[in-house]
């Protein structure tokens, strides 16, 4: 069954291996994150948001982590960013090696994204009202969310 008509997209699913720009015309899409191996190093890619402002209230997107691993050396992460300061409230769990879990939040963050740590399956997904990024995720690794602020 196709997917129904969003808010001036098509929707649907799309394949991210490096840096990219999504734009307000993909509101309701899914991104599946990974890395295209180049080398001896994975490497780490920016995905480019649009401001809140410039998305449009109401805009919305998922980003899943598609590959068994996101990378395969510290510092090769994925961040997602709009280019602007302290216009994301994040929330997010993990869980810790040792089973524990933890819920984080930051109410000014700057950018978001997947430590090189992430798991398949770990997800952010990401709503404006216009004003403000509202960000929410789930990662099966300590620390596989990252937030900077």
């Amino acid at each position: 069954m196709a997917r129904p008509y969003l808010g001036g997209s098509s929707a649907g699913v799309e394949s991210i291996t490096a840096a990219t720009t999504i734009g307000s015309s993909d509101h309701g899409k899914v991104f599946m994150v990974s890395y295209a191996a180049t080398g001896s190093s994975l490497g780490s890619y920016q995905i480019t948001i649009p401001t809140p402002a410039n998305a449009g209230e109401g805009f919305s997107c998922k980003f899943i982590v598609s590959s068994a691993t996101i990378a395969d050396e510290a510092g090769e992460d994925v961040v997602i960013n709009d280019g602007t300061d302290d216009t994301m409230v994040v929330n997010y769990i993990d869980a810790a090696d040792s089973g524990a879990v933890s819920v984080v939040h930051d109410a000014a963050a700057d950018t978001v994204g997947f430590d090189n740590t992430a798991k398949k399956g770990d997800w952010i997904e990401i709503f404006t009202d216009g004003t403000t990024w509202y960000c929410n995720g789930q990662s099966g690794a300590d620390g596989g969310i990252l937030v900077a602020t």
